[in-house]
C-alpha cells in the first residue's frame, strides 16, 4: 500500500510539473517554428534552416509526451486510418535522424490496415519508439536495423517494433513502463510511460521483450 501510495504521489507531481513545463516551453517554442518558417520562406536554399526545422519538430513531439502527462487532452477526434500511411510519415519524419546515425529501416506491411484511433496519440506511441531503437542503436558499430512488421486477424492488429541493439536486462525490462524508469543516460523516463497510457486508451497492450538478437516491442490493439 505505500508502495502505491508513492506511486501516485510521484505522479501526481509529475503531472503538476508537466503543466508547467508545457506552459512555459511551448508558447516560445511555437514562435520559433513559425520564424523559421519565414526564414525558409526568404532564404530557402539555406539547408541549415531545415536541419533547425527538424530539430524543433523533435523537441515539439518531446513537449507533447509532457502534455499527455499532465492529463490536458489535446484537441484531436477519433478517425479512420491507414497504419502504411502512418508510418510512411513517420519514417519521412525520422529521415534526417536515420542517415545521421546509419540505421536502415524495414517497414513489413504486406497490404493497407486500417486503424480507428487518435491519429497524433498513436503516432507518438510509434515515433518515441523508433526514436528510443535510433538511441539504442548509436553503440553498435556493426550493422544497425529496425524492423517494423504489422498484420491483423479476425479480432486484433499486432505491430511489432524491433532492433538489433543491446539486449535490456532482465530487471529493467520488468520496469520498463513505469514512469521515471529509463535505460538512458539522460533519459526522462516519461516516453514508454506515456506510450504504455496511449496504447491501453485504444484497447491495446504492449510488452518488450529483449535478448542478445533483438529487442521488441509489440503492440496488440482490439479492433
Amino acid at each position: 500500500q505505500y508502495i502505491n501510495e508513492t506511486h501516485k504521489e510521484r505522479l501526481t507531481i509529475l503531472g503538476q510539473m508537466s503543466a508547467s513545463f508545457v506552459h512555459e516551453f511551448r508558447n516560445p517554442l511555437t514562435s520559433i517554428m513559425g520564424f523559421v518558417k519565414l526564414l525558409k520562406l526568404d532564404h530557402p536554399n539555406l539547408s541549415y534552416l531545415d536541419i533547425i526545422s527538424h530539430e524543433l519538430d523533435q523537441l515539439n513531439f518531446r513537449i507533447s509526451q509532457f502534455l499527455l502527462v499532465s492529463k490536458k487532452e489535446m484537441w484531436n477526434e477519433s478517425e479512420r486510418f491507414w497504419l502504411n500511411d502512418l508510418f510512411h510519415d513517420i519514417i519521412h519524419f525520422l529521415y534526417p535522424s536515420l542517415v545521421n546515425s546509419n540505421v536502415s529501416i524495414e517497414k513489413n506491411l504486406p497490404y493497407p490496415i486500417p486503424f480507428v484511433g487518435y491519429r497524433s496519440e498513436v503516432r507518438q506511441v510509434f515515433l518515441n519508439i523508433l526514436m528510443n531503437s535510433i538511441d539504442a542503436l548509436e553503440v553498435l558499430k556493426d550493422e544497425r536495423k529496425i524492423i517494423i512488421d504489422a498484420c491483423e486477424d479476425e479480432e486484433r492488429i499486432h505491430i511489432v517494433i524491433k532492433n538489433n541493439g543491446p539486449m535490456i536486462p532482465a530487471e529493467s525490462i520488468e520496469t520498463i513502463f513505469e514512469p521515471f524508469v529509463t535505460t538512458k543516460k539522460l533519459g526522462t523516463g516519461i516516453g514508454l510511460f506515456v506510450c504504455k497510457q496511449i496504447v491501453e486508451k485504444h484497447n491495446g497492450a504492449i510488452t518488450c521483450r529483449s535478448d542478445s538478437e533483438w529487442t521488441e516491442f509489440h503492440m496488440s490493439f482490439q479492433k
